[in-house]
């Protein structure tokens, strides 16, 4: 009996995505950004998460973040605030110590990223 493993029917791999994404004053913009990201990795059959760390943003982020959560499920978005701003190096270090994934991606909430690579 072989003890290797077989691939997974839709053909890729088995790896993980991890995204993490730090928010502060992103309300208007994580919604965007969050349906992107869903759509490149369902389209795409990659197995993901977008960690999210709100650096306690006044404009309601972390609200909208609760929001995507309930639509998307709490094992696609994950929240993982923390009670004030402390800065980006710190706030993906934060996100680092959560994400479960075999590869990691960093961003920013801002869209000064490309979602789907180009040529995608």
């Amino acid at each position: 009996m072989s003890s290797r493993k077989s691939a997974p029917p839709s053909g890729r791999s088995e790896n993980k995505y991890s995204v993490l994404l730090p928010t502060y004053n992103e309300r208007e913009n994580l919604p965007l950004i969050i349906w992107l990201l869903v759509k490149y990795f369902g389209e795409s059959g990659y197995d993901f998460e977008i960690i999210v760390i709100d650096d306690g943003s006044p404009d309601g982020t972390l609200e909208v973040a609760e929001q995507l959560q309930k639509i998307y499920g709490d094992d696609k978005i994950l929240l993982r605030p923390r009670a004030k701003k402390l800065g980006l190096g710190t706030a993906y270090i934060h996100g680092l110590k959560h994400a479960t994934g075999n590869f990691i991606f960093i961003m920013d909430a801002d869209l000064s990223h490309h979602v789907v690579p180009k040529g995608g």
